[in-house]
């Protein structure tokens, strides 16, 4: 799979021109097998326009080097399983593998500035030193029967994490303030141009069938369109949590209502390299990765390592 890196000035004058750069995948590493109760894993140790409105509109707070500090195309996260706790001893973490997910273009007309850099700074963990909570490195996806797909119909094909409620990004208010890190933030201005009607609902940012006909066009056997989303409306909107979306691998009732209220930043690389730590080459791709996740019924599934990369 071939990859591209796009710039777009995040500034409107010529004078304060500022360019963002993104990049995304997803690569997985020692993998989780739970077909019945059979089961490979390894153990690990645990671990940035406008904006518009008439109550709290915002403006992008990035600077000129904010924006040419983030220069990712890329983004991943590393996965665990967070076992039961014992008599003997507490829990463990066992390690099933990296996801890899490309963000949308930076010259695309559905490109989310905010949102995105939003992502890349707490999977950078820019600001870990200052907050720890200021990184996605600890935190948990949600885990429920509605999370595990086992077959028997209360799977709902997604995957929730609300990370710790910090962002990685400020924006300014009406009033000339910023937000603060633990406050959520909005981009009108962007959002409204990118808003997709979807079964008498709306979804915003990248198109599901774009992304569908750029992966048929790429080919490949084991290939599916599973989105990053954010939310736009609703809980969570604006701050930390985001979503793993498996649109195309959903039977035909959900389909892209999945995405209703939320918008697509980014789509699994299905063959990016799943490994990493020792196992960075044991085989297994991101596709695998999620699907592991997705069938294992150990225990909740953790983030133990994240970061952005750009494509050479």
């Amino acid at each position: 799979m071939h990859f591209l890196s796009f710039a777009i000035p995040l500034a409107n004058s010529m004078k304060n021109r500022s360019i963002l750069r993104i990049t995304v995948s997803v690569a997985a590493a020692s993998i989780l097998h739970t077909s019945c109760d059979a089961l490979l894993l390894t153990s690990i140790s645990p671990r940035s326009k406008r904006v518009a409105s008439s109550i709290r509109s915002v403006q992008s707070s990035l600077t000129s080097e904010d924006a040419t500090s983030n220069q990712y195309d890329k983004i991943y996260f590393d996965i665990g399983v967070k076992t039961q706790p014992n008599n003997q001893r507490g829990s463990t973490i066992l390690n099933v593998g990296r996801l890899w997910f490309n963000l949308t273009p930076t010259n695309h007309p559905h490109y989310l500035p905010l949102h995105i850099s939003n992502l890349c700074n707490l999977a950078a963990s820019k600001r870990k030193a200052i907050d720890s909570k200021a990184t996605y490195v600890g935190c948990t996806f949600q885990f429920s029967p509605a999370t595990i797909d086992d077959g028997f119909g209360r799977y709902r094909w997604g995957h929730q994490c609300d990370g710790y409620g910090r962002n990685g990004i400020q924006v300014s208010l009406a009033s000339g303030q910023l937000t603060d890190w633990d406050e959520p933030f909005s981009d009108p201005e962007r959002v409204k141009d990118c808003v997709h009607a979807s079964f008498g609902g709306k979804y915003y940012g990248w198109r599901y069938d774009e992304i569908s006909d750029l992966l048929s066009s790429e080919g490949g056997d084991d290939t599916a369109a599973i989105l990053l989303t954010v939310p736009i409306h609703g809980p969570g909107a604006g701050t930390s949590k985001f979503s793993i979306v498996r649109v195309s691998e959903s039977p035909r009732e959900w389909g892209e209502r999945l995405l209703l209220n939320s918008a697509v930043v980014g789509f699994l690389d299905c063959s990016g390299n799943g490994g990493f730590g020792d196992d960075t080459n044991d085989g297994r791709s991101s596709l695998d990765v999620l699907r592991a996740m997705a069938q294992q019924k150990i225990g909740v599934p953790t983030i133990v390592g994240s970061g952005t990369e750009m494509n050479e």
